[in-house]
């Protein structure tokens, strides 16, 4: 197991080689280099959505982030099964 976020999802690998990320019911199934760049997607548009959040701020007064930044906690969590 990569990663596991209880009640959220998990990244799993298989001695094949592809990489399993599940959150909730839904599951991607990717090649190492497809993950890397999956990666790399999250990476930029976790920074992208920063800068949006603050620049929204500066107009708006107020926080432009989501209502509940915890994630879906009602998500099943399927490894446990």
């Amino acid at each position: 197991m990569l990663a596991r976020s209880s009640g959220f999802g998990s990244v799993v690998t298989c001695p094949c080689g592809l990489v399993y990320v599940q959150l909730g019911c839904t599951t991607l199934t990717l090649s190492r280099s497809q993950y890397q760049r999956f990666v790399a997607m999250l990476l930029e548009s976790a920074a992208n959505s920063e800068l949006l959040r603050d620049q929204a701020g500066e107009f708006e007064g107020g926080d432009a982030g989501p209502a509940h930044e915890e994630g879906n906690a009602a998500w099943p969590d399927l490894d446990s099964a």
